[in-house]
């Protein structure tokens, strides 16, 4: 079988992402699927709280927009989450906004990680191997 594409160095590649998404099994119920990459954990939710949960769990490329939480181990083993739309390694990446408001005072970006669309999830994903990789030499 060929493993080109599980090489650590085709891991940011947008296509390689999608496609490892395509793969991903629930992990608790039937909306919940988890993308660890280093120390983050990207866990996605294919429905809301409030929704009721499809008959038969899917591919997340089936969806158009899902929602995302982003979580963070620190050294001493403890998680917490992390705010997309304020914290500073996150707020200034335009790559990841999807709900941006203009006014004349500048940009409001409401990204927040509801809602958000397929492509900007694999930026995401990319952005957090990007800093994976940075954090490993610190």
């Amino acid at each position: 079988m060929d493993t080109t594409l599980e090489q650590e160095e085709h891991a940011k590649n947008i296509y390689v992402i999608r496609r490892k998404l395509a793969e991903l099994k629930p992990v608790r119920g039937n909306g919940r699927y988890e993308y660890p990459v280093g120390r983050y954990n990207v866990c996605i939710f294919v429905f809301g709280i409030q929704d009721t949960p499809p008959n038969q769990p899917s591919n997340i490329l089936a969806y158009d927009k899902i929602g995302v939480v982003v979580n963070e181990l620190d050294k001493s083993g403890k998680t917490s989450s992390i705010n997309l739309r304020d914290d500073p390694l996150f707020k200034n990446y335009e790559r990841i906004q999807y709900n941006v408001i203009e006014t004349p005072n500048g940009k409001i970006n409401l990204s927040n990680g509801d809602d958000m669309p397929i492509l900007q999830l694999c930026e995401l994903i990319r952005y957090l191997h990007r800093l994976t990789n940075l954090t490993a030499f610190m």
